[in-house]
């Protein structure tokens, strides 16, 4: 009810003053240059070539403001008496305000028009955002090493590059919410980058990493805001093209692999796209139009090279190898039966055979249309329309080319935006609707292979593979282990390291993401103890996923060929009683620790290797809604205080199949909601002070609380019953041996659903995930404070501190080995939810019943035993801003940073699992030691400078030149080890971070363009990038696996953690046997632990053209 009457008394009392999520303002203060007292009554217009103007009057204090503002520059006219004054290149950015404050020298004659052509200060006095905002000059100028507006955002201080796009501030990019013309276009499943826009359609990128206010959330990354370009009264456009070709790259530096029998390396053969963008009038004053469209192509050819090992070789006493001998030791050669060893770097000694060129293809549509309308300048909507098709082919690498597959996608949106100032411009509402899909299908390089399953070779050598899955005639000759062997002691081309891969290509998709967003805005300005600019707000997504669960063939076979084959496929399961025709199969598995009186047999659906068959498409849905007020409250033009709280649910919601069915873990029917995070209150808190008085300085500080928006991939996982039936069988039961695989086709036990699995049959996924009661949200809390002052005309010089850390995490979690997963705050479970279903316990009779809940309670109190979350980051920024008109800019920064905890966010880099809230980490509690330290993401240092000048020679042209410098501290190194049920990578054998880390890093990227004017107010302009011109490909990654899940030879193995233990300890460390208990037997080490395992992009070049008009 009280707020209520608040927003009553905003509405009466107001004068609307607020900018839009895709415009900016200006504001300043007029006064009297002799006098220094306030001049009310100012008119102020500010206007833009081919737009309409906008006009204000100075107040009482002489305080103006003029908003919804598009990005770009304008001139600023102030009418006082008979005084003209015109300031001319004030530069507007989008959720930026521009500070134009102006001493009125009142005592001047009138009569002219005094223009003035000095820029406004780059400070924005009224936020407490950090960041840093790219206008197109800069995406034009510079060498952007992509060509779309993701390739830019690493210039803002306190990013970096991480597996699936830009990080901020310590977090993951799977943290971040991007948006293009004011809608959400982020990622649902994941929370990537969702809609790629090129740069060359794009008006300004605004990059947030801190401090942001009440109207943005569901971040705890940064915030990414693409405005596109619009028309206006004049016609305007460009014809571009760029080309990257094979040629002008250098030769990429190798990096030691542990020899296999093929090698596979890609190198880009080419990339070019080219295309044109128009804006215009429809009706002068009224409509415009903006239109574009661009084509982009390219090729990676992959270099595939076949070898085979050597046996002629020993190490002589000075440790260098031999000559090659292939005799044996007895006869006086050098061959003793075992494969010859590299001393230097323990790998295999091997001989190249052959090698081919195999292409993957892609290519994309990228296409943007706006249209804009202004009934009147206070009433002003937008409609935006956005295409991206695309499609290519990836062949088959290490197996047959034709085990590759074909992909098309389409990622499209529509939203409309409108702009009303009612009442006498006393009240300003904005409303935006928008849709963001993604459809995304997956089929075979080969079609005859559409219906074929996938089966994975193990334990074999391309002798024996190659006749048969079209090897070359060189390498069938090579590999065969026969009578015309060179190395007849040795299997010269075996296949332990990388397994071998024939059929279709596995996982077919029909995969779709739609978001349906709305969003209403209301904005006051209240005069009271100074001026109140009050915005409140609300916004609401539908977010719906459909996810395939189809495999060609309906199924994927690994063959551990003469050992063992499984075959695992999707399957849908219900009651033995269930009458439904497609439930025609039985399926079994084991009971569940908290029921082992659990059904173990079901009737289930093998889902069928057709996309989009009953069953093979399941439907996840998420509803978010927010609400949100804040007051920007100045007390004095130079004093600003901005306090605001927003309010978030989250309502994660059952796969549509499983609602009314029988949850076999609870015995309870699925309902609607499989999770609600309610209470979500994130205050906000930010205050700033300008010393100048003129908007050249602040100094300022920030509190906030920013909630997770959980991406749609938990979902399918924990809520979707995502099931996998696995049948192992003795090769025999699978038919005769097939000669070009060495022993039974697997093929075989897949199509014959009457053989029956006599080593195992078990369904993984059948009962779900146990969500923890009182389960609440994801959350971290942030710190800001820093100063910016304008040294000097257009030098801007920043110093802020920055703290973020997590205050609750939301993960899937483990008590009992990975057999039953929970959904929960890892370390938190309140005794508020344990009070309550001990109640429940009580109050039950059944005793299975009561059995059931009591195997939970004892599960959810052991949540508590885990080390709580942590992600702290602490950062210390220096940054400068140098522009000069659009001829020199430059700008610079210098991050020192840590990034310490045990968990490092959305993303587990450490074995590269990426399933946002269910990573592996809080699965097997035994691997939990050793995990506090410097996360993946912790660089300390990191310097930014980035710059363009351009010279005028005038009528013969222009020369620009851009220069982009990046130079970076190394990642932390580790020494991880397997786990016999999770595989590669999950033990941390020593505490994170204690054995150093990689090399500094540094790169230098050069654009260079040459323009000339051409008739009819056109210009031509040609332009060379060349990217880490001095070819310093560095350590991009470094090999942090002590011990592979299968040591050389084959054979299985695990390790737990030394819990602090140091370097000299690795060579104690014994492997664990599937029971967890410790063997005699010392862990397999990795030959390439601590080597470099992956490189920067070496030195390369683009080249381009545009025609402006």
């Amino acid at each position: 009810m009280a707020s209520g009457t608040l927003m009553m008394v905003v509405l009466w009392l107001g004068i609307a003053h607020a900018q839009s999520p895709t415009t900016g303002a200006i504001q300043g203060v007029i006064t009297d240059a002799a006098s220094g007292e306030a001049l009310p009554g100012v008119t102020v217009i500010v206007s833009s070539a081919g737009t309409p103007s906008q006009t204000a009057l100075t107040d009482g204090s002489g305080a103006y403001k003029i908003n919804e503002l598009a990005p770009g520059a304008y001139t600023v006219t102030f009418y006082y008496l008979d005084l003209t004054v015109e300031r001319s290149d004030i530069r507007v950015g989008v959720q930026k305000v521009t500070p134009v404050f102006h001493k009125l020298d009142t005592a001047r004659a009138g009569g002219e028009v005094v223009r003035i052509n000095a820029r406004a200060p780059e400070i924005d006095p009224t936020s407490t955002a950090q960041g840093i905002t790219i206008d197109s000059n800069y995406l034009k100028n510079m060498p952007i090493p992509g060509r779309t507006f993701e390739a830019a955002l690493g210039a803002a201080p306190g990013s970096q590059g991480d597996v699936l796009g830009v990080a901020f501030s310590g977090s993951t990019s799977l943290e971040n919410q991007y948006y293009v013309d004011g809608v959400n276009t982020t990622g649902l499943t994941f929370g990537t980058v969702g809609s790629p826009i090129i740069n060359d359609f794009i008006e300004e990128i605004e990059i947030i990493t801190g401090g942001y206010n009440a109207e943005y959330g569901r971040a705890t990354g940064g915030i990414v805001n693409v405005v596109t370009k619009s028309g206006s009264n004049d016609f305007k456009g460009s014809i571009f093209g760029y080309w990257q070709p094979g040629q002008l790259t250098a030769q990429a530096e190798t990096t030691p692999v542990n020899a296999a029998s093929i090698d596979v390396t890609g190198d880009l053969g080419y990339r070019a796209d080219f295309g044109f963008e128009l804006g215009g009038p429809i009706v002068r004053d009224k409509l415009w139009f903006y239109v574009g469209f661009g084509p982009q192509f390219r090729r990676i050819d992959y270099t595939r090279t076949t070898k085979r090992q050597t046996d002629c070789r020993i190490v002589l006493p000075d440790d260098s190898m031999s000559d090659c001998d292939p005799r044996l030791v007895s006869a006086g050669g050098n061959a003793n039966g075992a494969a010859d060893l590299d001393p230097d770097t323990g790998f295999y000694v091997t001989e190249t055979i052959d090698s081919e060129l195999r292409h993957a293809r892609d290519r994309s549509y990228s296409f943007l249309g706006k249209v804009n309308y202004a009934a009147t300048p206070e009433q002003q909507g937008q409609l935006t329309v956005q295409a991206l098709p695309a499609s290519g082919r990836r062949p088959g690498l290490y197996g047959p080319a034709s085990g590759g597959y074909v992909y098309d996608t389409l990622v499209s949106d529509v939203s409309a935006k409108w702009t009303s100032k009612l009442n006498n411009n006393k009240t300003e509402l904005e409303a935006t609707i928008g849709v963001h899909r993604e459809d995304f299908n997956v089929d075979a390089f080969n079609p005859v292979l559409q219906a074929t399953p996938r089966q994975i070779l193990f334990n074999g050598s391309l002798g024996v593979w190659g006749p048969g899955f079209g090897e070359s005639p060189e390498t069938n000759a090579a590999c065969a282990d026969n009578a015309d062997d060179k190395y007849p002691y040795i299997t010269n081309c075996p296949m332990d390291a990388i397994s071998y891969s024939i059929g279709g290509p596995g996982s077919l998709t029909r995969d779709l993401e739609q978001r349906r967003s709305a969003r209403i805005g209301l904005t006051q300005r209240v005069r009271a103890a100074g001026t109140h600019e009050i915005k409140a707000g609300i916004d609401a997504e539908d977010n719906v996923t459909e996810h395939t669960r189809s495999l060609s063939g309906g199924s994927f076979i690994r063959n551990a060929v003469g050992q063992q084959i499984d075959v695992l496929r999707w399957v849908q399961i219900a009651e033995m009683d269930d009458p439904r025709a497609r439930f025609d199969q039985v399926c079994y598995t084991l009971p569940p620790p908290t029921d082992p009186d659990a059904e173990t047999e079901f009737r289930c659906d093998h889902l069928s290797g057709t996309p989009g068959a009953e069953g093979t498409l399941v439907r996840g849905n998420t509803l978010n809604w927010a609400a949100y007020i804040r007051d920007s409250w100045q007390i004095r033009p130079n004093i600003t205080i901005n306090i605001g709280v927003r309010y978030e649910e989250q309502r994660l919601r059952y796969a549509a199949h499983l609602r009314g069915q029988v949850n076999q873990l609870t015995q309870e029917p699925y309902g609607k909601n499989a999770l609600v995070l309610e209470g979500e209150f994130a205050p906000r808190v930010g205050v700033l002070y300008d010393w100048t008085k003129e908007g050249r300085s602040k100094a300022y500080a920030h509190w906030g609380r920013f909630y997770e928006s959980i991406p749609l991939a938990t979902n399918n996982l924990n809520f979707g019953q995502p099931i996998i039936y696995l049948q192992s069988y003795s090769p025999r039961l699978c038919g005769m041996s097939d000669p070009n695989i060495g022993g039974p086709d697997g093929s075989a036990c897949a199509a014959d659903p009457s053989i029956t699995a006599d080593l195992r049959q078990e369904m993984f996924g059948v009962y779900g995930s146990l969500i923890a009661p009182g389960v609440k949200g994801q959350y971290l809390d942030e710190i800001v404070a820093g100063v910016e002052y304008e040294l000097v005309d257009d030098l801007k010089l920043g110093l802020s501190i920055q703290n973020r850390r997590f205050g609750r995490v939301i993960e899937d979690l483990s008590v009992d080995g990975a057999q039953t997963y929970i959904v929960a705050n890892p370390g938190d479970w309140s005794a508020e939810e344990e009070a309550k279903l001990q109640a429940k316990i009580d109050a039950t009779e059944d005793v299975a019943a009561k059995t059931r809940l009591e195997n939970q309670m004892a599960m959810f109190r052991q949540i508590r035993i885990f080390d709580k979350p942590r992600r702290d980051y602490n950062a210390l920024q220096l940054t400068f801003t140098r522009r000069f008109g659009s001829k020199l800019y430059s700008q610079g920064s210098y991050t020192y940073a840590r990034t310490t905890g045990n968990y490092p966010g959305l993303i587990s880099y450490d074995d590269n699992v990426i399933l946002p809230n269910a990573s592996t980490q809080y699965d097997l509690i035994e691997l939990l030691a050793n995990r506090i330290g410097p996360l993946p993401q912790d660089r300390p240092h990191y310097i930014k400078l980035d710059g363009y000048y351009t010279h005028d020679f005038r009528r013969h042209g222009a020369l620009t030149g851009g220069v982009r410098f990046r130079a970076l501290s190394g990642q932390p190194r580790n020494a991880l080890g397997p786990h016999y049920f999770y595989g590669d990578d999950q033990s941390f054998l020593l505490p994170r971070g204690t054995i150093g880390r990689a090399q500094f890093e540094h790169g230098l990227d050069i654009h260079l363009g040459y323009s000339r004017p051409l008739p009819r107010n056109m210009r031509v302009e040609v332009f060379l990038d060349l990217y880490n011109i001095y070819d310093n490909q560095g350590v991009a990654a470094v090999d942090n696996t002590y011990a592979p899940a299968f040591r050389l030879g084959g054979s299985q193995q695990s390790a737990n953690p030394v819990s602090g233990g140091t370097y000299e300890d690795l060579i104690w460390v014994k492997t664990i046997n599937g029971d967890g208990v410790e063997t005699p037997r010392p862990i397999g080490r990795n030959p390439n632990f601590r080597n470099t395992s992956a490189r920067y992009a070496p030195a390369y070049g683009r080249i381009g053209a545009r025609l402006t008009f």
